[in-house]
């Protein structure tokens, strides 16, 4: 932990206590945010730095999602966030970065490789996204659906990316390269029928970094951050991708029983179905331009965007052998 960070969170801590009983430990961090957990006699509570933005409308609408779902009865829970001195959920520092505290939730990371906490993952998945389909709230959403590629990150306008698309197709990644440019074209013309989906509120990340678990039972859905209204089977496509970039060779079981587990709480139509494929693939691609923008947002300086697009590769060549399998696995549930 670097000094200067190490002093922003313990201002941002002391917004929340009158004491000075409260003690904070770096453990693991997500991916887009900094997070410490902090020990205090009222209890342990997790505080999320956020590092995507500072946009103060995607913490409010977080918020408010997540204090509807509160009044949802579900078998597991989800972050519940901590009021301020002042009253308020959330904290603007002085450096202008935005953080929230969360009650704790007892649990470990689910792990990618147990059948039947994936299995768990799927039935939990369900019973979210019939609570999601439920919850409004009069504050209007933060971000775009995932097909709204020139909205993934701000950074990356349709322009820039065409053009380092261009730059890099004669790179040594040109083979990922050309097959990125080759989904997006493919998507912008499927946008009009994707648009005929039924659309929900959605998590939109629910990846196993993001599950908690006891045993082989869901206790924790954690890191609503991007939850927007999207297609209703994204979600579900979220996490597939997750298991086939996982590992591709041999995640048919664990596809399997997460559409088992899935199919144990809510329905997806058959056109959803069908569709599940091109989400898988879509899912892939934010995920490959959201780092690209946090590269040149210099939040990733360090880090290139290969993995994700060799990543993407891999999706693609899964689904191309899997593909009618998928569908006909997830349609058997049904059947």
């Amino acid at each position: 932990m670097t000094a200067g960070l190490d002093l922003l969170i313990q201002e941002i801590a002391g917004n929340y206590f009158d004491d000075d009983e409260w003690r904070i430990e770096a453990q693991e961090s997500g991916v887009n945010n900094t997070t410490r957990f902090v020990y205090h006699p009222t209890g342990t509570y997790v505080l999320r730095l956020y590092d995507n933005h500072r946009d103060m409308s995607k913490i409010i609408y977080e918020v408010a999602v997540l204090q509807q779902l509160q009044l949802v009865k579900l078998s597991f829970q989800i972050p519940k966030p901590v009021a301020t001195l002042k009253g308020v959920p959330y904290v603007e520092s002085s450096t202008g970065k935005i953080a929230v505290m969360f009650e704790y939730i007892d649990g470990e990371r689910a792990d990618l490789a147990n059948v039947e906490q994936v299995k768990a993952i799927g039935k939990a998945m369900g019973e979210l996204t019939e609570a999601l389909a439920e919850v409004q709230t009069d504050v209007d959403s933060a971000y775009e659906p995932y097909y709204e590629l020139y909205e993934v990150h701000p950074k990356v306008t349709r322009e820039k990316l065409d053009s380092w698309l261009l730059e890099q197709a004669e790179g040594p990644m040109y083979k990922e390269i050309r097959l990125v440019r080759d989904a997006i074209d493919v998507l912008l013309n499927d946008i009009p029928s994707l648009c005929r989906l039924p659309m929900q509120l959605t998590h939109s990340d629910i990846v196993a970094g993001n599950v908690l678990v006891s045993g082989d039972e869901v206790s924790g859905i954690l890191d609503f951050e991007f939850v927007t209204p999207d297609l209703r089977a994204m979600d579900a496509a979220v996490f597939l991708c997750e298991l086939i970039r996982h590992e591709p060779e041999s995640c048919w079981s664990l596809v399997e029983a997460f559409t088992e587990g899935y199919s144990r709480t809510t329905r997806l139509q058959e056109d959803e179905i069908a569709a599940l494929p091109k989400l898988i693939l879509l899912r892939s691609l934010v995920l490959c331009i959201h780092f690209l923008g946090r590269q040149w947002d210099g939040v990733d300086r360090d880090h290139t965007i290969d993995p994700y697009l060799k990543s993407y590769a891999e999706v693609h060549n899964w689904l191309e052998s899997h593909e009618e399998q998928l569908v006909a696995a997830w349609l058997g549930q049904w059947r």
